[in-house]
């Protein structure tokens, strides 16, 4: 039986014990490369959800029960590394997993606002501290927020170099026990007096009226081809398709090689393509100088370097062998916190933040071309590029949520994509063949 087939009654039966499905014809549907099986396999089935359904915790297994009870779930998961161990001397063995989250050796950020604050200063015992339990004590800590700050921090020190730089301090900080980044903002400038009123702007030039009236006139023309037409009265329309081997591959709307595709005729102007690899992500995001220097120090400690590649492997189901990972971890804890947290490290991992800010910056001047009324049709695929055995992680998710502050962002259904002609939008019938490049028509 071919693995893939395998895998696709597997996710199958795994969805219907999940969504604590009773009847699983119902489900079936949804499977359109699954062809209904013979009765006798349906009743097995039937009888393998219902043994998953009364071995795992709370059903449906939705968010809210994964965050509220996690630990329901630990037994199901526990039996199922365990037939996963067992399994690993097959052809297609399954690859194990870890039943509880592991952190790296370098240092953890946690963010401390005036909440958490509130919290902390109520566990330590502080006298005066107004209570948690009751919501008129948190509002009240709110309040005077900015006195609990200067009182039992060093804040009024960064309040002094804020009012220099006219900034204010957010009230919240993230520290990792060694070093501390600090949340200033800038207010809006105060409404002018009715003493001190600005001059109003000065009208706009000929040159001026003219750019706003071609903006106007271009903003105003139909796109022909496009199903949404209220999405595409913007001067620049930008389809963009984030991927696995590349971070993502972009195209920027024509309109005469739009009516070349659907005139079906060659045409000399050809659709604008942006695209970034994953090489060229790494390196403006300062991804690969970040890797190559944090191997090049920890091979200068050779005795730190062999213990961190001899940590055993925290993906069993034995209890055993669980604590001989944490021992190893706890026994290697202070040398390796010493070396990944100390000044270069952190001067390392800021050079990578503002390098990684930068990045962000040039593909979304890219891609919108300096302007907010560019739409972009983002495809909602929605995977990790890491998914996929060989290929580096890229910001899928992330690259989303950027371009969602610098221009329009509509997520695009990616679903009979490849196999519905770009022109007319009705499937492809054989063989395709090719024109303009690598666009296909039907």
């Amino acid at each position: 039986m071919e693995p893939g087939f395998v895998s696709s009654w597997a996710k199958f039966v795994c969805r219907a014990a999940g969504e604590n499905i009773t009847d699983i014809w119902e489900l079936l549907p949804r499977y359109t490369s699954l062809l209904p099986p013979p009765q006798h396999t349906m009743q097995y089935l039937e009888y393998l959800v219902v043994t998953m359904q009364q071995l795992m915790g709370p059903l449906p297994v939705t968010d809210q029960s994964l965050e509220h009870q996690p630990e329901s779930y630990l037994p199901w998961l526990h039996m199922v590394l365990s037939d996963f161990e067992e399994a690993q001397d097959t052809p297609d063995a399954p690859r194990l997993f870890s039943m509880l989250p592991q952190s790296s050796n370098h240092t953890q950020f946690i963010t401390i606002s005036s909440t958490s604050l509130h919290k902390l200063l109520k566990a330590a015992g502080i006298a005066n501290v107004p209570s948690l339990s009751a919501n008129k004590g948190a509002k009240e800590f709110i309040q005077h927020q900015e006195s609990w700050w200067n009182q039992y921090t060093a804040c009024i020190n960064f309040s002094k170099r804020a009012q220099q730089s006219r900034r204010c301090f957010k009230f919240q900080v993230q520290t990792d026990g060694v070093s501390v980044s600090v949340l200033m903002f800038q207010p809006f400038a105060e409404a002018s007096t009715q003493t001190n009123i600005a001059p109003p702007p000065p009208p706009p030039g000929r040159k001026r009226k003219r750019q706003q009236q071609g903006s106007r006139a271009a903003a105003g023309e139909w796109v022909q081809g496009l199903p949404d037409r209220h999405l595409v009265q913007h001067p620049r329309i930008v389809g963009l398709d984030p991927g696995r081997k590349a971070l993502f591959t972009a195209v920027v709307h024509s309109q005469q090689a739009a009516d070349s595709l659907h005139g079906g005729r060659l045409c000399q102007s050809k659709y604008e393509s942006l695209s970034w690899s994953c090489s060229r992500w790494q390196e403006a995001s300062g991804i690969k100088f970040r890797l190559q220097k944090a191997e090049l120090w920890i091979s200068r400690k050779a005795d730190l370097n062999a213990a961190l590649l001899a940590t055993p492997t925290a993906k069993v189901a034995s209890s055993a062998q669980f604590l001989h990972h944490i021992r190893h971890r706890m026994q290697h804890t202070a040398a390796a916190h010493t070396h990944f947290g100390d000044r270069r490290h952190r001067q390392l991992r800021w050079r990578s933040f503002i390098k990684r800010q930068q990045a962000y910056s040039a593909i979304c001047k890219e891609i919108s071309g300096g302007s907010k009324d560019t739409v972009v049709d983002y495809g909602d695929a929605k995977f990790s590029s890491s998914c996929c055995k060989g290929n580096p992680s890229t910001p899928t998710v992330s690259l989303r949520r950027k371009l969602g502050h610098c221009c329009q962002v509509y997520d695009t259904d990616e679903f009979r994509t490849s196999r519905l002609c770009c022109a007319c939008k009705t499937a492809m019938d054989g063989m395709p063949l090719p024109l303009l490049g690598n666009t296909y028509l039907c």
